[in-house]
């Protein structure tokens, strides 16, 4: 059922909604943002080290892009991004020539998990760092908390706001987020955080250290309140430092082609990766062009792999309206962007690309077969929320 179907039958029928008895389950979906593999062993999280000693630990693969707004969508919904239709942090409309941020729900095409949980008597509530995931993921929830934007409630329960350029904007939210499993009777918690710090610092770093040590020592207490809690944790994507940047509409210019494209990373955060990403879509004015730019893409020494909209949306699963004619994956070290000449040295962690789409998945609390998981979004695929 798609969103739209699912929200007129809502609004044609009455929906049998089981009387508000506690599911006998309480669960937590978190998705921590930029926390690839490499973060977690290089860091002491004891907690999560213990969810991994018991077997329930796996690197799977995330969805690409490998940027925020499509990986949560994919979690929340537990779909695709050909079905829910979010392909992008930033969507560049070429009919229009305009781009906007793809963070409004408008944009979603499934319904969340948390509406689905509600509709089956479940209390639900997001938690998250970034305003725009409470913005797309919180159709369903009966309590929504943004550390970007936090209701006064929040602030009294959780102290005063906190920077987004900071690592107590995630140790806010995980405040929060125990509050509300403990003393307001929640069920079922979607929780997001941001990746500042992914960004500035690589994983041995001391301050990449501290933060993440006292996420999991909250993560600690978490579990502590509730001995039968199921916890079920992935990351959108990973992080890799930067070193060289091309801009693709300019090499397709000076190829004689013309172009159009937005930086698909691109947020309300600079600070976090300057509009710098490992992957982007490009528009071509003339489509029977593509061949020729996909050529001119491929001699460039910042591009990895290249594919026409159609390779694209069937390899990666994504929603061809809503991608360019060529879909561009950068090389390790390299990004693509809007930039002043064709190509230019950089110096910035950021994400986007192949090298960034591998994830860790935690579970705890439930026997499951991990041999059935194999993307970040098979949490949710696999959560049957009418099991006791």
């Amino acid at each position: 059922m798609d969103r739209r179907h699912f929200l007129l039958g809502a609004l044609g029928a009455p929906i049998a909604t089981r009387a508000r008895a506690a599911p006998r389950r309480k669960v937590v979906i978190a998705l921590f943002d930029g926390f690839g593999p490499e973060y977690f062993e290089k860091s002491d999280m004891p907690a999560l080290r213990r969810i991994a000693a018991n077997g329930g630990f796996k690197v799977v693969k995330g969805m690409l892009p490998s940027v925020t707004n499509v990986n949560n969508a994919s979690l929340a919904t537990a779909s695709f991004p050909d079905e829910h239709g979010i392909t992008t942090n930033f969507f560049y409309d070429p009919a229009k020539g305009t781009a906007e941020e793809m963070k409004s729900p408008r944009f979603l095409m499934k319904p969340t998990i948390l509406e689905k949980a509600s509709r089956a008597g479940w209390k639900t509530a997001i938690v998250s760092s970034k305003d725009k995931i409470r913005s797309l993921c919180s159709g369903g929830a009966a309590i929504v908390a943004s550390a970007e934007r936090p209701e006064p409630r929040f602030l009294e329960i959780a102290g005063k706001q906190e920077s987004m350029y900071s690592a107590a904007v995630n140790h806010w939210s995980l405040r929060v987020a125990r509050h509300l499993l403990k003393h307001e009777g929640v069920d079922l918690l979607y929780l997001s955080t941001t990746d500042y710090m992914m960004h500035t610092y690589a994983p041995g770093e001391s301050q990449s250290l501290e933060h993440l040590h006292l996420i999991d020592k909250m993560l600690g207490e978490i579990f502590d309140d509730h001995p039968n809690l199921e916890f079920y944790l992935t990351a959108d994507h990973g992080m890799n430092a930067k070193t060289r940047a091309l801009d693709p509409v300019r090499l397709l210019r000076a190829a004689g082609i013309e172009a159009a494209s937005a930086p698909l990373i691109s947020d309300t955060h600079k600070v976090h990766h300057q509009d710098l990403g490992g992957s982007y879509y490009i528009y071509l004015r003339n489509p029977a062009e593509a061949a020729k730019a996909l050529r001119a893409l491929k001699a460039a020494p910042e591009t990895g792999q290249a594919f026409t909209r159609g390779e694209a949306a069937r390899k990666f699963r994504l929603m061809a309206s809503r991608i360019g004619d060529i879909f561009a994956l950068a090389k390790q070290d390299a990004v693509y962007g809007e930039l002043d000449a064709v190509r230019k040295a950089v110096k910035v962690r950021t994400h986007g690309s192949l090298f960034e789409a591998s994830v860790p998945i935690f579970i705890h609390g439930r026997e499951v077969d991990l041999s059935r998981y194999h993307y970040n979004l098979d949490l949710t695929r696999h959560l049957d929320l009418e099991k006791a």
